[in-house]
């Protein structure tokens, strides 16, 4: 049996990055107008960090009003004279840009009209592109032959191998290498996003639009839950380790002492993942006795308890005639063929379909407010991306074809959990 270093090799830093993917930076009021993030992730320092210089209503208001007149350095430095933050601030962020003494925006903020056209223009879209995923059917099953585990389905594996690291993170890598997609706009001290808003108030609904993927990457294998945004948190791994901190919220004026003992949680925290893991990785390929799990593991007893019994809880394992199985998917090097497989039949389907409408779609996006600010379309397709391929794998959901993140079976809504050996799959 394998040791601990060869499947899990977990470090704080490891469980303590999060990269935040179109996600909201921070806890943002609900009186204000936007709700503010990036795709990628984010500088800490106020002055660099997009949500905190757009966490006021006078700032999301100056910012509304840019996008409908620009204007000019005189007046935009007297209306931010009082904040933290300079005009430059805002320049280095991506949030504005400067032609001909004028600022106007330079980023994706989506007005209600904005983000309804959006997924009118996705949603025929994405069901297209889930029709030539539908069209290549076969392939996929029979290249998931060659994946077995007694108490996971071919839809769980479909709906992360194909929804999750074929349209989601491949896809993003794909539009972006042929120039579909920009690349992030802004990289500051290592960290590389794309500032967005979004005006409150559309009748968008984030339900079944499967775009999100949480995840701790180790030495060896990466802890993910692949879901939308409507349900949450995710009782899921790494998800649920990332709310311990929350115990330490009550000390608001101790910043130093708080992430000091986050960071000596997170340690500990990582050595129950470690755990985690050789047990996730033990079930893989059969059902084991507790004895047997402790002889493949080594894991002490009185852990061994606790770790099945929020593992049970969790959904991740089951008993099954007096045993432990593993009830999410579990893939490992061996699996790396055929996750190939599938992902190069997915890039290719992408490739077509941007070939047939990537045109059709710039046309239709004419409208919207940050084109007509000048910010470049390829930048936009971000956000128009993540709804076509959202709706593709929601469409594939409704289908059979991939397994239903709200299914009456399951405890926990609005996700599928894997752990996956790295090297089988790219997070980008």
């Amino acid at each position: 049996m394998r040791p601990v270093s060869q499947y899990l090799s977990i470090t704080v830093t490891a469980f303590l990055s999060f990269t935040l993917w179109a996600f909201p930076l921070m806890a943002q009021d609900d009186e204000l107008p936007l709700q503010v993030g990036v795709t990628g992730s984010s500088p800490s320092e106020e002055r660099k960090n997009v949500a905190a210089i757009l966490n006021s209503a006078e700032v999301q208001g100056l910012i509304l009003d840019i996008a409908e007149k620009p204007i000019g350095r005189a007046e935009f430095e007297n209306a931010v004279a009082d904040e933290f933050f300079r005009v430059d601030d805002m320049v280095a962020t991506g949030l504005v840009r400067e032609e001909q003494g004028r600022f106007h925006i330079d980023f994706n903020l989506l007005r209600i009209e904005d983000q309804e056209s959006i997924l009118h223009i996705s949603e025929q879209a994405g069901r297209e592109l889930a029709a030539a995923f539908i069209d290549r059917r076969s392939e996929f099953e029979r290249l998931a032959q060659g994946h077995s585990q007694p108490h996971a389905s071919h839809g769980e594996l479909f709906f992360i191998v194909l929804g999750c690291f074929s349209l989601d993170w491949d896809g993003l890598q794909m539009t972006e290498a042929r120039g579909y997609r920009a690349a992030a706009q802004r990289t500051i001290d290592g960290q590389s996003f794309t500032p967005w808003a979004k005006e409150k108030g559309a009748s968008v609904s984030l339900k079944g639009l499967y775009w999100g993927s949480h995840n701790s990457t180790m030495s060896q294998a990466t802890f993910t839950t692949f879901g939308d945004h409507h349900t949450g948190p995710r009782f899921g791994l790494p998800d649920m380790l990332w709310n311990i901190g929350g115990a330490f919220q009550k000390y608001e004026d101790n910043k130093d002492g708080r992430k000091a003992a986050m960071r000596m949680l997170s340690a500990y925290a990582n050595d129950a993942l470690d755990d985690i893991g050789l047990v996730m990785f033990a079930l893989r390929e059969r059902d084991l006795a507790v004895d047997e799990i402790i002889a493949a593991t080594g894991v002490d007893p009185d852990k061994l308890e606790r770790i099945l019994a929020l593992l049970e809880t969790a959904q991740y394992v089951g008993q099954y005639d007096n045993k432990w199985g593993s009830k999410i998917l579990v893939l490992g090097p061996d699996d790396l063929d055929m996750v190939t497989g599938m992902s190069d039949i997915g890039r290719q389907i992408m490739i077509d379909w941007h070939e047939q409408n990537y045109e059709q779609i710039r046309s239709s996006s004419s409208k919207l407010t940050p084109i007509r600010n000048g910010v470049p379309f390829d930048r936009v397709y971000t956000e128009i991306w993540h709804f076509v391929f959202a709706i593709a794998n929601r469409t594939l959901v409704e289908e059979g074809f991939f397994a239903d993140p709200y299914a009456e079976d399951r405890a926990h809504k609005g996700f599928v959990p894997v752990i996956w050996a790295n090297g089988i799959a790219e997070n980008p």
